[in-house]
């Protein structure tokens, strides 16, 4: 493996660099036609199963829904999935994470039923592969959660939700970005129950983290202020008084 990445031509390296850079900067519509122009080089050079060429399907996937372009980014997960079954297997630690991927932008578009039907496929196989709290299972957790309580499943998707964020807590501690998005959506759902105040002093703990974590003007903050606020609560996080 390590011959054919050093094979690749210069081309290919530069074009490498060029993604790393864009994508560093969250620039994705400059970055959608390098991705394509590297997914040429390593179907060619590196072969259609190469975890690289597979990986970089699975990245594009990401770049287009970022885009907004949710059919074809489905198409892009649906193919990076398909390519790491076939080459290692269905409960495969990569194939699991593309199959969480192609699920999440299945339920985001048309395909909702089949795609709630793998992330319980998924879920079940992480459990099996890397226990209930591992951090990769906790997110398919997080994610089947948001949609079962969002199709009326409510109970059952509350306890997944609750689930994810006391995982996350207890694996990542309670500032690591993971822990905050699962407590948001949380409090999202214990509002939604109609617990008010209970919603609100959990975004409290959700703000204080994003403060600490990424400082009080970052897009994430503010929009955690702002639910705030929406719901009558009007928070100013002072990290260095504590």
């Amino acid at each position: 493996m390590e011959e054919e990445v050093n094979s690749l031509p210069a081309s290919t390296a530069d074009r490498e660099e060029l993604l790393a850079e864009l994508l560093g900067h969250d620039l994705h519509a400059p970055a959608e036609p390098v991705m394509r122009a590297l997914l040429a080089d390593y179907e060619r050079f590196l072969g259609p199963d190469d975890p690289a060429t597979i990986s970089l399907y699975d990245a594009l996937g990401h770049t287009l829904y970022q885009l907004g372009l949710t059919p074809e980014a489905e198409a892009m997960h649906r193919e990076a999935h398909s390519r790491s079954e076939r080459r290692n297997g269905a409960d495969d630690p990569d194939t699991l994470a593309y199959a969480h991927n192609l699920a999440t932008a299945m339920v985001m578009g048309a395909g909702r039923a089949e795609g709630l039907a793998l992330l319980k496929r998924t879920m079940e196989c992480k459990e099996s592969v890397h226990g209930p709290d591992h951090t990769t299972t906790l997110e398919t957790a997080s994610v089947l959660g948001a949609v079962l309580f969002e199709s009326g499943a409510r109970e059952h998707g509350f306890a997944l939700l609750e689930r994810a964020y006391t995982g996350y807590r207890t694996t990542l501690g309670e500032h690591d970005l993971r822990t905050l998005a699962a407590g948001g959506n949380l409090a999202a759902a214990v509002r939604t129950l109609g617990h008010t105040e209970e919603a609100a002093r959990l975004l409290v703990v959700v703000l204080s983290g994003y403060v600490r974590t990424l400082g009080p003007d970052h897009s994430l903050t503010l929009g955690t202020q702002e639910r705030l606020r929406r719901m009558g609560w009007y928070i100013n996080i002072d990290v260095q008084s504590e």
